[in-house]
């Protein structure tokens, strides 16, 4: 046999090495077809089939993972970056399936429900460095410098990834230098480099938890400060009450700054300078509108539970439009996708403030408008608007550009609106009004400094005034307090929605 080989080769050595070159090709082939078939989340689906969440229920949670929308799967966690990484974590899927085929069910849940709960134990699954390659330039850089990532061929996506290009494309933030703002707003760096921690020990379970967004518990957070400061009580880790500590998203609300970045103007809450405290007196439970009433009257909480269901009724009109644009979004080109980024910051800011508008019920009217307008501008979305030149439907409105017929003639009668007060009626009329002391009214807010001169400018005296000569109202002022109040529903709401006054119906347009 190895005479007729020899024999063979001699007689056609061409032919002999061109089977051993495709020998080799098919044995590569298939060795590469093979791993990239076994590198696959449907292949992992096979020992993981169940459609629950906790052990065996794997695949089922990661594919309704933030992850998984962004394409990252098994391997790309379940193993170091880099070919080597990649390589130890294909010899450990040998383990996994010895075991399956010879060990128990009891030993296989035992492994799956320790690396679903032993925090130590996680972190030799998922290690820092997994995690930090992903969403941080520098460890990132660190291994592409010292790291084989490839060999020119990609079996996952984590060996590709390069920064801050892979992580912008996400409108992700460097974790370790510019910190995550919608939410909590933890220091990472402080975290994991002088704290010791590992990402596990706050994002245990990130892709298995069933739900799209899995975030730390603030339980979690609590636990953590509370041991630590009961082994040194010189730590630094904030008490449950030092809300604006971590909380810095809804500082940042209240203020009315959250989204300069995205061109909503600054407005801060008239309410701004209260503690967190004031109102969250426990840190485990949501104020209720019994909370508010206790400073307040009665009708504040009516007013409270208005502005939530306003909000949440606009909120859940936009969520619809941003689910969509969320599954398209790893096809949009550049300049649409940083619309999305820009839609995306405003809408996770708006669901993860947690009040449902109440902390600044009229910034985040802004800021909804504003996502409004992003969500045109992406549908819209074109070459010009890739050049910065583009403007959608609503701002080219409030430019006055696209006004309907109907619009135009509105305002132009309303420019051709001519007033003829008297000017004897003028000369005595006062050009402020402090309804307040005006009416001896006790208001739990700032009293209203009515800008009178502005209306008799505008108005005629008889569209408010029964007598304008001895200042006497057509309207019926009997109640004083509270939203529902004679002054609310009887002369100034129902005149600024006729005239279109922005935010006419807000407590801050005039309480200032």
């Amino acid at each position: 046999m190895w005479q007729k080989l020899k024999d063979f080769t001699r007689k056609d050595p061409v032919l002999f090495v061109a089977i051993i070159i495709v020998i080799i090709v098919g044995f590569t082939f298939a060795n590469v077809e093979v791993l990239h078939y076994t590198s696959e989340p449907e292949f992992c689906q096979n020992c993981h089939p169940a459609e629950k969440v906790g052990p065996l229920g794997e695949y089922y949670t990661w594919e309704k993972s933030l992850h998984a929308t962004a394409e990252v799967e098994c391997l790309d966690c379940h193993g170091d970056p880099g070919i080597v990484g990649y390589m130890e974590a294909k010899m450990g899927g040998l383990k996994d399936l010895y075991g399956e085929f010879f060990k128990s069910q009891e030993h296989k849940m035992e492994i799956l429900t320790k690396g679903a709960t032993d925090k130590e134990y996680a972190a030799e699954l998922v290690p820092n460095e997994t995690c930090m390659h992903c969403h941080t330039d520098s460890v990132n850089k660190k291994h592409w410098n010292n790291r084989l990532m490839n060999v020119g061929i990609d079996f996952r996506l984590i060996d590709s990834v390069h920064n801050p290009g892979f992580r912008k494309s996400f409108g992700r933030p460097d974790i370790m230098k510019e910190g995550v703002d919608v939410g909590v707003k933890p220091n990472h760096e402080f975290h994991i480099k002088e704290a010791g921690l590992n990402c596990v020990d706050c994002h245990l379970g990130v892709a298995h938890k069933g739900e799209l967004h899995n975030l730390p518990k603030m339980a979690t957070c609590f636990e953590c400060h509370h041991n630590e400061r009961e082994e040194n009580p010189n730590i630094s880790a904030p008490e449950n009450m030092e809300c604006e500590k971590c909380h810095k998203l809804q500082v940042d609300i209240q203020a009315g700054t959250f989204a300069q970045e995205q061109g909503v103007d600054n407005l801060k809450w008239y309410m701004e300078s209260l503690a967190c405290t004031d109102c969250h007196t426990d840190p485990y439970a949501r104020p209720t509108t019994e909370t508010c009433v206790q400073c307040h009257d009665s009708s504040y909480g009516d007013l409270m539970v208005m502005f939530q269901d306003t909000f949440e009724s606009r909120l859940s009109k936009i969520e619809k439009d941003y689910k969509e644009l969320f599954h398209e979004r790893l096809e949009m080109p550049e300049g649409k996708r940083e619309l999305f980024h820009d839609l995306k910051r405003l809408f996770r800011a708006m669901q993860m403030d947690g009040s449902s508008g109440v902390h600044n019920p009229d910034y985040f009217s802004m800021m909804m408008d504003k996502a409004e307008a992003l969500i045109e501008k992406i549908h819209s979305f074109d070459k010009e608007s890739a050049e910065g030149g583009y403007k959608s439907l609503i701002e080219r409105k409030e430019e006055g550009k696209m006004i309907g017929e109907e619009e135009k003639k509105e305002k132009a009668e309303k420019e051709e609106k001519k007033v003829s007060n008297p000017p004897e009626l003028v000369a005595i009329a006062p050009d402020t009004i402090n309804l307040a002391e005006r009416h001896n009214i006790e208001t739990t807010k700032k009293a209203v400094i009515f800008d009178h001169k502005m209306h008799y400018q505008n108005f005629e005296c008889s569209e408010c005034h029964d007598k304008p000569e001895a200042g006497t109202l057509k309207a019926d002022l009997t109640k004083f307090s509270g939203i529902n109040n004679s002054f609310h529903q009887e002369l100034c709401f129902p005149c600024h929605k006729e005239e279109g006054v922005p935010k006419g119906t807000s407590c801050n347009t005039c309480h200032k």
